[in-house]
């Protein structure tokens, strides 16, 4: 054929019927004159192949035919079976490809190398080198490819060598195209690349004025924290056109038009409609808006095939003419197919920027980590040196008192046991019986101060909270200070202002004494001789104020921070002048915040310090609560409380308690019988061990659902101690109270009244509200 150099696959999806004529097509090529007809077992025979090979390959068929003429090659090959009697047939003129094709059939069937080589050498000699198709031939395979077997002889009549050369060409070309944009898609390809590309070569090979993409959701700007966009518009993003004097529609929006068909339209195009017009000015199927459109831009006839991608529509492909143009259904086809491999080639590409943004979440995350590594190792170098620092204080504060200890007493050893004593006056072993008991008191405070920070930071401190006087606790906290006060000359003073009806106070008494303790002992310390420290109380907004003012050394500002942390004291370990463990502001705060109160500092170097402690009011306001619980001491032998734990030491002491007590108690050791007895002992508190297995714990929440609601017991949880967020999970269950083994018996009986108490106010308060809705229903 000449002009076009065949230099692709044909390749087309025919039934058992089309392929069974393509064979006969080439076997009837045998009969003339130097022509050849190769199939596997002959191709095998000319490269000498000994029977042994030949039935090792006899399993696979290959199922092709090699026809060599002196004007042209043609090699068939049935390829893969789509469906039942359906099968991808390929055609292939050009001698290279069919080299290529028949070495990589080869290595498939795992033939040999030695053939392999003898196929390579004996084909490259034996192939026509020219690709001048004979026109009747090409016109059968048109045929056969595109029509029944009927029309072959019409197509014969219909046809000129010209048009066949030409049909053939197109459908090469048509191949190539589709082959390129696969290519590109297997090579990850920039997707505007491939659009691009297909795009160019689609206007040229249908010769038309403008071929257009026109895009969905097109991101104008993206949220760089996020990386999602914040604005979106309907647009033409690609387009090719015929020439330069065709007018751009490159990022050209229709919008008007689109939104007022955008509802059938996309429904349309979503189930694969494309719309086809010949001649818009003669269309019904475009409404005025678009038909406007069109004849403003000139385009006398379209072709609209919609992209889907995942079951979305992402877009459309346009192509403009500016004449009337009726379009064949091959050049249809082909606009899907086109659009199909786009589908393919966007799909791609939203995995891969999907892949992406998770590559950049992830990295951020990592960084977010690193960062947290770098402040967690900081701290642990910070946690270190307090540790350090601690020890390094410790040693001092525990060495000087026990020096004094092992000292004087060794003195007072030697003198007793001296045969020729020296005298020691009555006064100097009163002095140093004496220095052995303030070394032993000191020792005891900081051991004490350990110990019970420890028990505050485990959770293992509770406060008893009774009602107090404020003037007496001030009273008894400035006289535990005054000695020390009087030793180094400094005046301390109250301020207090408050009247006899503020007085009473509801606090822990012990632990309040303790914080103020803590801060005049600190203010004393670091108050230098003719100083003054003043506690100052008052009451403001529902809470108290304690303020302790010194005229001491200060802090500086950036120290400020450090002084409520664990084992931290301002001072260098080996410079400094005055003792401690570092625990003392440590455990106030804690203390402070047991309370539900805060803790303010103020602070000028060489000035003095001033510390503010605010307090809540914690006084009950119910007063019919009040009564309940006043009501509830009385009618508390009548009580029966269920005890369910595995505990032997928890429970003998819980019975023994509430025994003490004239509750009735009824203690189960197995948890799983406690659901059959709940209502058989209709115990009014319900004790479960947290030590139980949640299921258990749930069967005794089910069985406790089944009871009226009138008769429910109220369940606390008897626990150790609770985990970060564990209370919401059992209050979710239904559980309404925890008792600490760590509690007093005063704590327990408290908590366990306060369970009852609750039980009958609510009780009381839901009968009310039943006779108050019958009084409504008779009225």
């Amino acid at each position: 054929m000449s002009g076009n150099s065949l230099s692709s696959v044909i390749q087309k999806i025919v039934s058992d019927r089309v392929w069974q004529q393509l064979v006969e097509l080439w076997l009837s090529m045998k009969t003339k004159d130097e022509t050849q007809l190769l199939d596997k077992d002959i191709l095998l025979k000319v490269l000498e192949n000994n029977q042994q090979e030949q039935n090792a390959s006899s399993s696979a068929i290959d199922n092709f035919l090699l026809l060599i003429t002196p004007k042209f090659n043609a090699f068939l090959l049935r390829e893969e079976a789509i469906s039942f009697q359906t099968y991808r047939v390929s055609i292939i003129f050009e001698p290279k490809q069919i080299i290529d094709r028949l070495i990589q059939l080869a290595k498939q069937r795992k033939w040999n190398d030695t053939i392999i080589e003898q196929l390579t050498a004996n084909l490259t000699a034996r192939l026509t080198s020219n690709s001048e198709v004979a026109s009747e031939f090409v016109v059968d395979i048109v045929a056969l490819l595109t029509a029944s077997v009927e029309r072959m002889d019409s197509k014969r009549s219909q046809y000129s060598t010209e048009q066949m050369d030409k049909l053939l060409y197109h459908q090469v070309e048509r191949e190539r195209i589709l082959e390129q944009i696969q290519i590109q898609i297997g090579q990850n390809l920039n997707l505007a690349s491939i659009i691009q590309t297909a795009l160019d070569r689609g206007c040229s090979y249908l010769q038309l004025d403008r071929l257009l993409i026109y895009q969905l959701d097109v991101p104008v700007n993206l949220d760089r924290s996020s990386f999602k966009p914040v604005q979106t518009v309907d647009t033409i993003a690609y387009e090719a056109k015929k020439n330069e004097q065709i007018d751009s529609l490159l990022y050209f929006q229709e919008e008007i038009c689109w939104q007022k068909s955008q509802t059938g339209s996309i429904n349309k195009y979503h189930k694969g409609f494309s719309l086809v017009v010949d001649n818009v000015d003669a269309s019904f199927e475009l409404n005025s808006c678009l038909k406007a459109l069109m004849n403003r831009l000139q385009v006398k006839a379209k072709v609209v095939v919609p992209i889907n991608v995942r079951g979305k529509l992402w877009g459309t492909i346009i192509a403009h003419q500016y004449q009337p143009r009726q379009w064949q259904h091959q050049e249809v086809q082909f606009l899907r197919q086109i659009a199909e491999h786009f589908a393919l080639a966007i799909f791609n590409h939203q995995s891969y920027e999907q892949l992406q943004q998770q590559k950049r979440l992830l990295e951020q995350q990592v960084k977010i980590q690193a960062r947290q590594l770098k402040d967690a190792l900081i701290a642990a170098e910070a946690a270190s040196k307090s540790k350090h620092d601690f020890i390094g204080s410790m040693s001092h504060e525990l060495r000087t008192p026990l020096t004094c200890v092992i000292g004087l007493s060794s003195t007072l050893l030697q003198w007793s046991s001296a045969k020729h004593r020296r005298s020691l006056t009555p006064e100097k072993q009163q002095e140093y019986l004496h220095l052995i008991q303030q070394s032993g008191k000191h020792l005891l405070t900081l051991i004490n101060n350990i110990l019970e920070f420890s028990d505050v930071e485990s959770g293992k401190h509770l406060l008893e909270i009774e009602q107090i006087s404020l003037n007496r606790v001030v009273k008894e906290s400035l006289h535990l200070i005054r000695e020390s006060a009087i030793a180094k000359n400094i005046a301390l003073s109250s301020k207090i202002e408050i009247t006899t009806e503020q007085d009473p106070f509801f606090a822990d008494e012990a632990r309040l004494k303790e914080i103020l303790f803590h801060l005049l002992n600190n203010a004393v310390k670091f108050t230098p001789a003719g100083g003054r420290v003043t506690l100052k109380v008052w009451q403001e907004n529902h809470q108290v104020a304690f303020q302790i003012e010194d005229t001491g050394i200060g802090i500086a500002p950036a120290q400020i921070p450090l002084l409520f942390e664990q084992f931290k004291q301002l001072e260098d370990v080996r410079q400094r002048t005055h003792g401690g463990t570092g625990l003392g502001l440590a455990l106030t705060k804690k203390l402070v915040e047991l309370h539900g109160g805060t803790i303010e500092v103020e602070s000028f170097p060489q000035k003095g310090s001033s510390f503010t402690v605010y307090l809540p009011e914690t006084a009950p306001k119910d007063l019919n609560l009040s009564k309940a619980i006043a009501a509830s001491q009385t009618t508390s032998e009548s009580q029966t409380v269920l005890l369910i734990t595995e505990d032997e030491a928890s429970a003998t002491f819980i019975c023994q308690l509430l025994d003490s007590e004239r509750y009735q108690v009824v203690w189960l050791a197995d948890s799983e019988m406690a659901s059959d007895q709940i209502e058989l002992l209709q115990p009014k508190v319900i004790i479960i061990d947290r030590n139980c297995s949640l299921m258990n714990i749930k069967n005794v929440m089910n069985a406790i659902a089944s009871i009226a609601p009138a008769n429910r017991p109220r369940v606390a949880l008897l626990c150790d101690r609770f985990e970060d967020n564990e209370w919401q999970k059992f209050t979710d269950c239904g559980i309404h109270g925890y008792l600490l083994k760590s509690m007093n018996p005063a704590q327990i009986t408290r908590e366990l009244e306060n369970l009852i108490v609750q039980d009958s106010y609510n009780k009381d308060i839901s009968r009310r509200y039943q006779k108050m809705d019958r009084s409504s229903e008779n009225y």
